[in-house]
Parts: structure tokens; C-alpha cells; sequence
């Protein structure tokens, strides 16, 4: 598993698991049940709430019952009032917290694209709350300011999870460069293999998506514009429809 940006400076997946597990129930609380979720078109936050308690519960069970497929743990039941709601999501966010608290980083887990370090989904559940934090603050209309390491790390995270699980789905013609402005974070992305070829490194791309970490990762998920991006102060430097088009096969 590649080192990740937290790593590089000391810092733990889990600690940002915690912090943003209490961030996003307490955004989807202030956004209320019924708002919509405008990236998860058809949800409002009830339903992002349980999305986010059935991946729990996914994790936890292939961690500890040896099951070889999410479709053989017990189906999690949603509960039929919003304080059961809280609750269910609470203790599993904090079940699993322990869980990984108490695993390895090297040993093996089982993960959507095939057998990981227990590390792999530290770090993506990590990311997964973080992005659904967004989108329940969004609903709110109160997005938050959140650490720029972490930002990068979700980055390149979705870089290393995402693209090799699209495969040939996402591909590249021409060269991409993203730079964040506030933290190390640089990434040139170009052909390879039927896929898309990445590296941590400087480089000059057919285009370049320069600005602060947040606003970049915002508009990989497409949780923000690209145009909203550049409102916010990210820059776009040569063919614009490169990015956009990338962003668009991409940020699903």
C-alpha cells in the first residue's frame, strides 16, 4: 500500500475517522432528516445517515466473522424513528473505531477491490466519513473549513482506490496536473495501460487545477463545480475541457 500523506507527517487515519464520524452526524443533524443530497440525487440526509451505518456494519463484518462476501453478513435494519437513527449510526461508528483501533495495519482485510492491509480501510473510511460530512454540511449550506493534509491525503486516496476499481471506465487522452496551494499535495496524471497512469510528482499537463486541497478534492467528487472551484480561488491553467472531462468520468 503506498504511503499516505498523513503518514508522511505523522498523523493517523484514525483520529480523522473519530473526529469527522462526530463531525458528520452532528452536520446532518443541523441540515435536519429531509434535506436533500444534492451529489446522492433521490437521498435526503435520513438516508445518507444510513448509507453511512451500513458501511460500517459492512466493515466490521468481513473484519471479524471470515464471511466471504458482504452479501452474507446480516442485513442492518434501519430504524424507524431519527433518534434510532443517531444511535445506530453512533455505535457502529464507534464499534468500528475500536475494531480498527485494535487491527493491525498489515494484516489482511477484505476490501471492493480485492484483499488489503487492515491500513487500506483505515484510510478509506476515513474518507468516505469525510466526504459525506461534506455532503450533509452542504445540505446544511454551512460547509466547513477542514485540515488541508487531510484534504490532499483524500486526494490521492481517491486516486489510489478509485481509478484502479474504474479501470478502463476512466481514461485519459491527454495530461492533467493538480497542485494544492496550501500543503504539499502534486499529482500528474496522463494515459496508461487503459487506465490512467499517476504519479506523485511535478510536471507540466495539457492542464493544471491548482488551489487549495479542499477545494480540489470538492471537485474530484463533484460535490462543488470546477467553476464554483475557481469562485473560491482554485485556478485552471490551459484546456479546460480536459479537466472537465476528466472530472466528469471521474468524480462519480
Amino acid at each position: 500500500m503506498t504511503t499516505s500523506y498523513l503518514d508522511l507527517r505523522g498523523r493517523n487515519h484514525l483520529h480523522v475517522l473519530s473526529d469527522e464520524n462526530a463531525r458528520f452526524i452532528a452536520a446532518a443533524r443541523d441540515a435536519g432528516w429531509t434535506a436533500e443530497v444534492a451529489a446522492c440525487p433521490g437521498w435526503n440526509v435520513a438516508d445518507l445517515v444510513f448509507h453511512m451505518c451500513k458501511v460500517q456494519a459492512m466493515f466490521h463484518g468481513m473484519l471479524t466473522t471470515g464471511a466471504a462476501s458482504p452479501k452474507d453478513l446480516p442485513r442492518t435494519e434501519r430504524p424507524t424513528s431519527d433518534d434510532g437513527l443517531v444511535e445506530l449510526f453512533t455505535a457502529g461508528a464507534t464499534r468500528l473505531e475500536r475494531l480498527l483501533e485494535a487491527t493491525a495495519d498489515d494484516s489482511p482485510a477484505w476490501t471492493f477491490i480485492g484483499t488489503q492491509p487492515a491500513a487500506w480501510v483505515k484510510r478509506r473510511m476515513a474518507h468516505e466519513i469525510l466526504v459525506h460530512r461534506f455532503d450533509a454540511e452542504i445540505a446544511s449550506g454551512a460547509l466547513s473549513q477542514t485540515d488541508e493534509v487531510v484534504c490532499a491525503d483524500g486526494i490521492d486516496e481517491k486516486f489510489g482506490v478509485f481509478l484502479p476499481w474504474f479501470g478502463e471506465k476512466v481514461t485519459l487522452a491527454n495530461t492533467v496536473h493538480l497542485h494544492c496551494s496550501d500543503t504539499d499535495g502534486e499529482w500528474m496524471l496522463g494515459p496508461g495501460g487503459g487506465s490512467v497512469r499517476v504519479a506523485r510528482e511535478h510536471g507540466k499537463g495539457d492542464v493544471a487545477f491548482n488551489g487549495p486541497s479542499q477545494l480540489l478534492l470538492l471537485a474530484l467528487w463533484r460535490r462543488i463545480s470546477v467553476d464554483e472551484a475557481v469562485d473560491a480561488g482554485a485556478k485552471v491553467f490551459g484546456d479546460r475541457a480536459v479537466l472537465d472531462a476528466f472530472v466528469t468520468d471521474f468524480g462519480v
